[in-house]
């Protein structure tokens, strides 16, 4: 195969000398200036493809080698300086500084349309740089053509007081990553047969030389050509090179965003095979991290969303920057591929949430663009503008809109209540909130009500809900509906009286099921949850209701509940905590129902519950999540 490396560098001719025997240099036009990308590391990837793009135009059947390096210091992407004075600038800044060095590369190949993409950052720190030292190496004029205005291999240990990571990709051109790359891309692949799905994760199944291996993007029954990309001692990980032979349980996707986006897996898959898959994983993580014997238990088929799609009514979106412009959307889809790099996907319209993004999203990104400020980059922590948060009550239409900045932020929010106001969109309640946590989450440390109620309904079963920013609420209401429907059968089944909820979050479970028993009690550490179920009780004309703000496992320490006769726990992701688990077991109560999101915590913990007297008696699940590996289930138990 010809080889061009598409970069005049005499580094990176040299370094690639050590993979390639033989190439040709022919370098890229691309005007790198052009590049308006706040993201250092999405510039770099940027560029690097362009140069790959454009050499490989002109030279359509070769395989093409493009690079790009940046230097990033807080919110400064340097590349090479125009002249002195920048190049003084940018030495000053970097001095006794640690800052990190980015190298992209890309490999393409025009008559096969194939690119593969892949980066390497290290980190450098400056030791404290002398003006004298800094002229010094100006007048040298060796700074014109580096990234950063300096190369390591001249500057050494003067400069450098340390070095984390790979020196090739300081120099400019990352050898190892590179090898890497170019066997992948070679590489013609082996023939695999997906046959599951790497629950809880979104990978296919297969084989490839006897060993098991996981590729993300293979739909079961799919016969691909993987390109093994790293391999384990017991796995591998492979890359989908070609489908040779699609599943017939293949669906075209609701959405166009689909495949990057990291907020649906499946959309590929048709909905009956991901309820079978899902229904499948839930029974063997039962029996096989449980140790549960399921024969004696009646194993209820698992309950569809009522509708696959516009389904979530919560949905966390963030914004992201390209080329200098502002956009809304989704962190991108995680693989075991590649490093996650938390980047923001951008979206125009979300299948899973509502079709009310559509007008929405306009509207903030007009604010945006005049507020002046910045995206928020997790990498970095530059940026201001960080998450659009909605909420939407399925039944009412209502949307409750929640802008996250950091701290600090002086932009006219009146103008974007005027945006946003009822009359042109469907968001009834509008908040402001501030987050300076480093971490890539959603949080609020304060906030402020901007227009519209402080609230949105909600409506279950006959019964109001009202939603605020930090309610909790189950996120698909129609299938919370049928769940909770099935729980109250369960209470008028079993003719109990006394009903304890655990974890009751705003009480939703609680109050649907308050006109099956005598009296009800719900207990929840979130001091929010509580006045949101006391408000929902009331909002309803619920009398027998009532609930107890405090931590489960202190609750059930130092308060009694004796003569309970039913026991629902709907704890966090993470399962029923040591603690709480051994109160339950001291309250004895006879009848217990549990909700559960996490398969392999469930399995924990009735491990625990059949270990300790307790009898499965029945099994079901509800999927609250289509199109993605997530299921909710409940599971009856008795003494």
């Amino acid at each position: 195969m010809d080889v061009v490396l598409a970069s005049q560098s005499p580094r990176r001719k040299e370094l690639l000398k050590q993979i390639v025997a033989d190439f040709r240099i022919i370098p890229s036009e691309v005007d790198e200036e052009e590049f308006r990308e706040t993201d250092p590391l999405m510039f770099a990837l940027r560029a690097a493809e362009a140069k790959a793009r454009d050499v490989g135009e002109k030279y359509p059947s070769s395989l093409i080698i493009a690079a790009d390096t940046v230097v990033n210091l807080g919110d400064e992407t340097f590349g090479k300086p125009r002249g002195n004075a920048e190049a003084r600038s940018i030495l000053e800044m970097l001095s006794g500084r640690r800052h990190r060095v980015i190298t992209a590369v890309a490999l393409y190949k025009k008559d096969e349309a194939r690119l593969l993409t892949g980066y390497e950052i290290s980190h450098v720190t400056f030791r404290e740089l002398s003006a004298g030292q800094i002229e010094n190496y100006i007048e040298k004029g060796e700074f014109l053509d580096k990234a950063g205005s300096y190369a390591v291999q001249e500057v050494g240990d003067k400069f450098v007081a340390e070095l984390e990571g790979d020196y090739d990709n300081v120099v400019g051109f990352p050898v190892k990553t590179v090898r890497r790359m170019l066997r992948e891309f070679q590489s013609p692949g082996e023939v695999m047969i997906v046959t599951d799905i790497a629950f809880p994760h979104d990978w296919g199944v297969g084989r490839v030389g006897g060993a098991v291996t996981f590729v993300p993007g293979g739909v079961v029954g799919d016969r691909v050509r993987v390109v093994v990309v790293k391999a384990k001692r017991k796995h591998c990980f492979g890359r989908m090179a070609a489908v040779e032979q699609p599943s017939p349980d293949r669906a075209e996707p609701e959405c166009p965003h689909f495949g990057v986006c990291g907020g649906c897996a499946f959309q590929n898959l048709r909905y009956e095979r991901q309820l079978e898959l899902k229904e499948k994983y839930l029974l063997r993580t039962l029996q096989t991290l449980g140790r549960l014997d399921l024969r004696d238990a009646a194993l209820e088929p698992i309950i569809p969303s009522p509708t696959p799609y516009f389904y979530r009514n919560k949905m966390e979106y963030a914004f992201g920057s390209e080329r200098g412009e502002i956009f809304l959307g989704l962190r991108e889809r995680a693989s075991p591929l590649e490093k996650y790099r938390k980047r923001t996907i951008r979206l125009t319209q979300c299948p899973i949430f509502s079709r009310a993004v559509e007008g929405i999203f306009p509207a903030v990104l007009e604010f945006a663009k005049s507020s002046g400020y910045n995206s928020f980059n997790p990498l970095t922590g530059s940026g201001h503008l960080r998450n659009l948060v909605l909420r939407e009550g399925k039944a009412t239409g209502e949307v409750l809109a929640v802008l996250v900045t950091r701290s600090g932020m002086a932009a006219d929010l009146e103008f974007l209540a005027e945006l946003l106001r009822p009359e042109y969109t469907s968001v009834k309640s509008l908040w402001w909130a501030e987050n300076d946590r480093v971490p890539d989450v959603v949080e609020f440390a304060r906030k402020k009500h901007l227009g519209g109620r402080e609230w949105i309904e909600e409506r279950l079963g006959g019964l109001k809900f009202k939603i605020s920013p930090q309610s909790f609420f189950q996120p698909n209401p129609g299938g919370a509906e049928l769940l909770y429907s099935r729980i109250k059968d369960e209470v008028k089944r079993l003719g109990v009286r006394r009903v304890l909820g655990l974890y009751c979050g705003p009480g939703s479970i609680e109050i649907s099921v308050a006109c099956a028993a005598g009296e009800v009690v719900g207990i929840d550490s979130e001091p929010l949850n509580i006045q949101a179920a006391s408000e929902n009780a009331a909002l309803n004309g619920i009398s027998n209701c009532r609930f107890i703000e405090g931590r489960v496992e202190s609750a059930l320490k130092e308060q009694a509940f004796p003569g309970f006769e039913l026991l629902i726990v709907d704890p966090p992701r993470a399962g029923i905590s040591n603690t709480a688990m051994k109160h339950i077991l001291t309250l004895k109560i006879p009848n217990l129902v549990c909700v559960s999101c996490n398969p392999a915590a469930l399995a924990r913990d009735l491990s625990l519950l059949t270990g300790h007297g307790y009898r499965l008696r029945r099994l079901g699940s509800f999927d609250f999540f289509p199109h993605t590996p997530h299921l909710e289930s409940l599971t009856i138990l008795s003494r």
